[in-house]
């Protein structure tokens, strides 16, 4: 992914001529959608060369139509439809933190604890061997955790949590809470620590305590879901003959998620969740309408402020989008006059993001493939959306 302004501003000039072309015509519309709306997010679908995609949006705190268009494999070919299921990548990571507001919410752990309470030996930065590490700074990227080629190889070797967690390279020399890196291991941890707590698989915990609770259909363990509702990944600059992440071949190699795995599950919570977007729309409202859900309060008000609030870590390269332990909060107006909380993803070629604003009103947009330029940390297709659907 171009991160520098000199990558994306060649990405931005070999995008139109050597990314891969949409193979669609249109946008298409399921409810009552606003032919403003439908034109907005089919140029920016175009203009972002996205290969399949939906954008839910919501509205006054409610649900509203959902476009979608394209292809959600290519060879052979299948159209994305409203009940497409799209691997969310890094938006796992949010879901998790529900999960972990939701568990504190009744009184089962604290995001004060130190997360050696959760492991079976003590866990501590070895620059700082005296000080704990909250599990609130896992949630918030500023745990010192950092990833590491050893944690790269970890998705193809054997490498457990444990060999990570005792490698002094796993950890900056800042203190919790004093600098922000964001950590695909430290947030996938999580999954580790819950697991090594309940003693039920990271799957089994957040469908017994979040989703079912809920009514949400959703899965970290692809053997649960159907195959040809699941989108496959694709990079549209370079656009490579193959599916970056082809849905029915790693289905074929893919073990269950029955049993938990502290040592291995690190790899879960930080990217492999499978939804729809309207399953995911059900999430961003328990949080617009402050954590109730038929009139019961489902996550308590300090939990929705641990989600919600920016947690210092002041070393943040793009000061407009702040990290609280679960959402981002973006305060730019060159993007949006108000302030948004929300969260990406990133994976496969997929550009995924959901918005939304105290009043109710946002989107949650799951493609799996798509123009990977970005302005800062936020994705330009995202700025777009935001500035269509969100002005």
């Amino acid at each position: 992914m171009p991160v520098t302004k000199r990558k994306n501003y060649l990405y931005s000039i070999a995008l139109p001529l050597f990314g891969r072309r949409c193979r669609w015509k249109h946008v298409n519309v399921d409810g009552a959608g606003n032919p403003g709306t439908k034109k907005a997010v089919e140029h920016i679908f175009k203009k972002h060369h996205v290969t399949g995609g939906c954008v839910q949006l919501i509205r006054g705190g409610q649900a509203a139509e959902l476009y979608y268009a394209g292809n959600a494999a290519l060879r052979p070919r299948r159209s994305v439809r409203p009940d497409t299921v799209f691997r969310t990548a890094s938006i796992a990571k949010a879901v998790c933190a529900l999960l972990v507001m939701r568990l504190q919410t009744i009184g089962k752990l604290s995001v004060e604890e130190d997360v050696s309470a959760f492991w079976h030996e003590k866990i501590r930065n070895p620059h700082h061997p005296g000080v704990p590490i909250p599990l609130g700074s896992l949630l918030s990227h500023s745990s010192g955790f950092r990833d590491t080629p050893k944690y790269f190889r970890s998705f193809r070797e054997d490498i457990t949590a444990d060999e990570l967690l005792r490698d002094g390279e796993s950890y900056l020399e800042t203190l919790p809470f004093e600098c922000f890196l964001y950590s695909n291991f430290g947030a996938g941890l999580i999954a580790s620590l819950l697991e090594a707590r309940f003693q039920v698989s990271i799957e089994e915990l957040i469908q017994r305590e979040l989703f079912q609770p809920l009514g949400v259909e959703a899965t970290f363990d692809i053997l649960k879901t159907d195959i040809n509702r699941v989108a496959s990944g694709y990079r549209v600059l370079p656009p490579e003959r193959k599916a970056a992440f082809d849905a029915a071949q790693r289905r074929e190699t893919a073990e269950p998620v029955g049993a938990p795995d502290p040592q291995r599950h690190f790899l879960l919570a930080s990217g492999n969740l499978f939804i729809t977007a309207g399953e995911m729309a059900k999430l961003c409202l328990l949080v617009i309408h402050d954590g109730v859900y038929k009139e019961q309060k489902f996550i308590g008000d300090a939990s929705l402020q641990n989600l919600r609030t920016p947690t210092g870590g002041g070393a943040e390269r793009w000061p407009g989008m702040r990290h609280g332990m679960g959402l981002f909060a973006l305060e730019d107006e060159s993007v949006s006059p108000r302030k948004l909380h929300g969260h990406q993803g990133f994976a496969y070629g997929a550009v995924n993001g959901f918005f939304f604003d105290d009043g109710g009103n946002g989107f949650v947009s799951f493609n799996n493939g798509a123009s990977e330029m970005r302005v800062g940390r936020l994705s330009c297709l995202n700025r777009d959306l935001i500035r269509a659907i969100l002005p």
